[in-house]
């Protein structure tokens, strides 16, 4: 399916075992990469506003699991790299920042949720 927006657009898709096409990432791949990308983010604003530091070169890899009963992600785990070189025993603050992002504070404390099918 195709996600639109204003201003962009992508396409979601399950693997084809699921009966997709595996023509897009999907909602599960989706869910970790915007925490990951959300901790990224979030600690790159915090180093260049609050320090000055305009970090270069992040990289993050994201891993997760899918666990049953219910089916959920039951893991997701992030690694970010090239920040200690840059930020040294700024570090330690930055992974607390990065933690506190909208989405891992989302994660944490989930929302009310509302589906509505017409």
């Amino acid at each position: 399916m195709e996600v639109i927006s204003d201003r962009w657009s992508f396409v979601v898709d399950l693997k084809e075992q699921f009966g997709g096409e595996d023509s897009g990432p999907n909602p599960s791949d989706l869910t970790a990469a915007a925490l990951a990308s959300c901790e990224v983010l979030t600690g790159i604003v915090w180093a260049s506003r609050r320090h000055g530091v305009e970090l270069r070169d992040l990289e993050a890899d994201v891993e997760w699991e899918y666990g049953e009963k219910p089916e959920r992600i039951s893991r997701i785990e992030v690694v970010i790299r090239n920040v200690e070189s840059q930020l040294g025993d700024k570090t330690r603050a930055f992974r607390g920042v990065a933690k506190a992002c909208t989405v891992s504070r989302t994660l944490a404390i989930p929302p009310e949720l509302s589906l509505t099918v017409e």
